[in-house]
């Protein structure tokens, strides 16, 4: 277990696993690193350096009443990578931890980024004209309730493991879901439309088949607005895939790394 200091003076937790190419998992709203424990030890036995961290008003993280934005968690992003010395870190984000990463690649590029992993996480969470899969079939008119209604709604649809479940409950920190509804609120007006179609890095667009928030055809949606996307949904898995099909989640993620 690790810690760094931000420049707004926000301690972020991190643990560094293994060597190898580098892959930072960034957890979703509400997620701290204990979400990734079917990941790290499978990343790491298949030659990776598999780096997780708390965002701020996460996990072990220092909590604060300001930084309640995307940018700010994309430039947390950015100093980890920068006190790490990373050099082209594979980025893996799900949920809000996908919109982290592309808040990093508005801010920064993609130069010093090898590729992208985002799991069911849509490029803007309200519907239009272009764009069908708004969260609960929300749109600007209707955004308050929806993401109200989220931190009430079951997210996952399979069983998970008891080894999973025991991991959880042993790293669980309290989260502030009042404290923390401006940045749920600034998440869901985002637009990182024009991020992908700009990238110049493969991204595998993940999605589940049966997820609570929007229909999984956002993966190949988007996947289409991105020069080097790709996607793959996995079918009557929930909103993370993660933890609900973890063997499954752990292939299709290791073979896309192959073919980089």
């Amino acid at each position: 277990m690790a810690k760094f200091t931000t420049t707004d003076d926000v301690t972020i937790d991190y643990n560094i696993y293994g060597q190898g190419q580098s892959v930072i998992l960034v957890a979703g709203y509400s997620g701290n690193q204990a979400t990734w424990t079917a990941q790290t030890d499978v990343l790491v036995a298949n030659g990776l350096q598999v780096i997780t961290y708390d965002r701020r008003n996460h996990g072990k993280s220092d909590t604060v009443n300001y930084g309640m934005r995307l940018s700010r968690h994309g430039k947390d992003l950015a100093e980890l990578i920068l006190v790490l010395q990373l050099k082209k870190p594979i980025l893996l984000g799900h949920s809000m931890g996908a919109s982290t990463i592309w808040a990093y690649l508005s801010l920064y590029g993609d130069n010093n980024i090898r590729a992208v992993i985002t799991e069911d996480q849509v490029p803007v969470m309200l519907r239009d004209v272009n764009w069908p899969f708004g969260i609960f079939n929300a749109d600007i008119s209707t955004v308050v309730p929806a993401i109200e209604k989220l931190p009430h709604t079951k997210l996952t649809r399979l069983k998970i493991s008891t080894e999973i479940k025991s991991a959880l409950s042993q790293a669980y920190q309290p989260f502030d879901f009042q404290i923390n509804a401006p940045l749920l609120l600034n998440s869901a007006i985002q637009d990182w439309r024009d991020v992908v179609a700009r990238e110049q890095v493969p991204h595998l667009f993940l999605a589940g088949g049966a997820s609570p928030l929007w229909s999984a055809d956002h993966a190949k949606f988007a996947s289409k607005m991105a020069p080097y996307g790709q996607y793959h949904v996995f079918a009557d898995v929930g909103h993370i895939p993660h933890i609900e099909a973890p063997d499954d989640f752990n292939q299709v993620v290791l073979n896309f790394i192959d073919t980089l």
